[in-house]
């Protein structure tokens, strides 16, 4: 029973850990893209999408949708060629 409930809290203490991790990643992520797109040309498409999918990146954040922002962000800073 010990042996279950040490598993059990270290279960729990690591998904608490990595759900940390990543939320902290969202904030970076967002700030390299946006020094990107401040380097390039504002009227681009591309470049137009890329901060639109910036502040959906930051929405999903602030929403703790970490995961979801992260992606967001991920492929925002593709668009813009930035390599991370």
């Amino acid at each position: 029973m010990k042996k279950l409930m040490a598993v059990t809290a270290v279960v729990v203490g690591l998904t608490f850990t990595a759900g940390t991790a990543i939320g902290m990643m969202c904030p970076t992520l967002i700030k390299q893209g946006r020094d990107a797109a401040a380097k390039m040309d504002a009227n681009s498409e591309k470049v137009k999408k890329a901060v639109s999918m910036l502040d959906k990146a930051e929405a999903l954040h602030k929403e703790g949708k970490h995961a979801d922002s992260v992606k967001e962000a991920n492929e925002a800073l593709g668009m813009l060629g930035v390599k991370n």
